[in-house]
């Protein structure tokens, strides 16, 4: 019985032999692996383009306090996983490499809808009408809305929630104006606000008076072929649309020399 219970041990020695040389190979192979994908993937650049407003410094800053990882096929991995975007008016980021140390990073940017100028800053609102960030920069392009005036302004909520001494269909009037001037791709820099029926847009060095936001569509759908029409011939002066409606599109132009 003894020499029998002997074989046995002596007969399943190769076979966990085997198998521990199996598991060291494997360790080895994943360890290799892991080498190789920390040090031929290492990032030594990183490519941004695509940005128009944000900085490549801003985005890289901004990537590294969201998960960066030092290594080109994690940060793609992670992006196309996560599709972080990292700044509040950065619609999406792509990213892929040519050269297994660079990072290509291309960006597409949001449209900022509006901007208030509060407390010797800029904030900007999206098309939702959410104050997403504050910025010493004015930005061209963006239209700054004047007339209004806050007693606090908090970012990541909408500019209605905010302690304003005004009602809330004013705001929507903003939003509603910002969203038409992007539809109609107007070149707008200052939306002015005397009151919810006394409102001024300022393009160049014209004066376009909507009045209230009645017809709102209507009068802003007309500007651009309006603008175009002028321009030609006049450098300066006031478009009147206080009188316009939809059955009598009443629009008169008065030249300031």
């Amino acid at each position: 019985m003894e020499e029998r219970n002997l074989k046995l041990v002596a007969d399943n020695n190769p076979r966990k032999r085997h198998l521990l040389l199996l598991l060291v190979a494997l360790v080895v192979i994943i360890g290799l692996g892991i080498y190789f994908l920390l040090t031929d993937f290492s990032i030594q650049k990183v490519e941004i383009k695509g940005n128009d407003t944000y900085t490549n410094t801003e985005i890289l800053d901004a990537m590294k306090e969201d998960g960066y990882v030092n290594n080109t096929l994690l940060m793609i991995a992670q992006n196309q996983i996560f599709g972080q975007t990292y700044l509040p008016f950065i619609d999406k980021i792509s990213m892929d490499y040519d050269d297994s140390h660079i990072l290509k990073v291309r960006v597409k940017e949001k449209l900022r809808a509006g901007v208030f100028q509060y407390m010797n800053q800029y904030v900007y609102f999206n098309e939702n009408g959410i104050a997403m960030e504050s910025r010493n920069t004015l930005f061209n392009g963006v239209p700054v809305v004047t007339g209004v005036k806050f007693n606090e302004m908090k970012l990541k909520k909408k500019i209605l929630e905010n302690k304003v001494p005004v009602k809330e269909s004013y705001f929507n009037t903003i939003v509603s104006i910002t969203k038409k001037i992007a539809t109609y791709k107007l070149t707008v820099s200052e939306i002015h606000f005397e009151g919810e029926d006394d409102i001024t847009l300022i393009s160049s060095k014209y004066k376009i008076y909507l009045g209230s936001s009645s017809y709102l569509d209507g009068k802003i759908s007309k500007i651009p072929s309006i603008l175009k029409t002028i321009s030609s011939s006049y450098k300066q002066g006031t478009i009147d649309m206080q009188l316009y409606t939809d059955e009598k599109p009443i629009i008169t132009f008065k030249n300031m020399k």
